[in-house]
């Protein structure tokens, strides 16, 4: 079994968000384990805007992934990445040696991430990212019965959680349900995009949904939080879950793409990343020979 290599500057990247390791657990107040919690981000340079890439507090996926089939859950902001709007999550991850499918759908809760397992959770996935709670239920106590029965149904597969934006108060609630559930699950990592989203010129003047910059910027931190894929090549896998009719109006990117998943994936486009003060160019890593994946037992969703 081959194993690909990043980048030299997503390789900086993944060692400034301090992925290599679980190292630096801290325990916060009525919460408990935060795997890495005192990771550092990262400077990116995205459109000529100096931002900063959250650090993955936890494992990197690929570290323990046991294959390359990675599944990927969400509402709008992970859907404004899928292939309908551009392609740029499997234009990243892909090269990176993920098989990967992006199952999100603009105005979608939590239980949404349930009704994609219940289809899909038997194909085969080797690790996941889950980015639910912008459309949370009113009920909270329900958002964490959905979240903790969609994050047990993927175990042991490692899986990654994104904190959400905090454009009202009731966000907060819905953080601290996001660090429980990976305090509490060894093989959950966490990537704080709410902290991350805050910086200017992230988010549209709906103080949600991310700019082109930002999504750039969420791709690239989740890119980094996921690392190289233990086999390859990777492909862009097509999706099930694509209706945005739950939101109207331009929340959702402009520059949508007609038509089925590409099936030659691109180049990405060039993100500069800054490690230690030096200036390097991201690039796709080359493409090596394919390993099947592992199975892996499941839980019902």
């Amino acid at each position: 079994m081959s194993r690909r290599f990043l980048a030299p500057a997503l390789v900086a990247l993944l060692a400034a968000c301090g992925g290599a390791s679980a190292g630096g657990d801290a325990f916060l107040e009525g919460i408990g384990r935060i795997p890495g919690a005192q990771s550092a981000g990262a400077d990116v340079e995205v459109d000529g805007a100096n931002l900063t890439a959250p650090g993955v507090q936890g494992q990197v996926l690929g570290a323990t992934a046991t294959g390359n089939r990675l599944i990927i859950i969400g509402d709008s902001i992970l859907a404004g990445t899928a292939a309908r709007y551009g392609n740029e999550m499997c234009n990243t991850l892909v090269p990176m040696g993920w098989s990967t499918v992006v199952e999100a759908e603009a105005g979608q809760p939590a239980s949404f991430g349930r009704d994609v397992l219940k289809a899909r959770i038997y194909d085969g996935w080797d690790a996941a990212v889950v980015f639910l709670g912008t459309n949370p239920s009113a009920n909270i106590d329900r958002y964490r019965q959905d979240m903790t029965r969609i994050v047990e149904s993927l175990a042991p597969r490692p899986t990654l959680l994104l904190t959400t934006t905090l454009f009202r108060e009731s966000q907060k609630a819905v953080n601290d349900v996001i660090r429980e559930i990976t305090a509490s699950h060894s093989n959950v990592s966490l990537l704080d995009w709410g902290t991350a989203s805050m910086q200017p010129g992230v988010l549209n003047k709906d103080n949600v949904h991310p700019t082109t910059a930002g999504r750039t910027l969420l791709v690239r931190a989740i890119a980094a939080a996921v690392g190289n894929a233990p086999t390859s090549p990777g492909k862009c896998l097509p999706a099930q879950f694509t209706d945005d009719s739950r939101v109207t109006g331009s929340v959702m990117p402009s520059t949508s793409v007609a038509g089925a998943i590409q099936t030659s994936v691109p180049a990405a486009a060039s993100t500069t990343v800054v490690p230690s003060g030096a200036t390097t160019t991201i690039l796709p890593a080359p493409t090596t020979t394919v390993a099947p994946a592992a199975t892996t037992s499941t839980t019902r969703p």
